[in-house]
């Protein structure tokens, strides 16, 4: 079973990483990150192939 982050969780992590890092591991664009945290865009909506992106690049900071 894969594990995700919460929008709670994500929303925190954009918050206190680099956008730029974050799209530089996980090939979403920095603009698309900030639309995220800025909440142009919902955080709801994004696609399952960018949550587990972010994810496994969240997973692989901590290790």
């Amino acid at each position: 079973m894969i594990q995700v982050l919460s929008k709670e969780e994500m929303m925190n992590f954009f918050q206190t990483h680099s956008r730029y890092q974050i799209a530089q591991a996980t090939g979403i664009s920095e603009q698309t990150l900030a639309n995220y945290v800025k909440c142009r865009t919902d955080i709801g909506g994004m696609s399952f192939d960018k949550v587990i992106k972010i994810t496994a690049y969240y997973e692989s900071l901590k290790k």
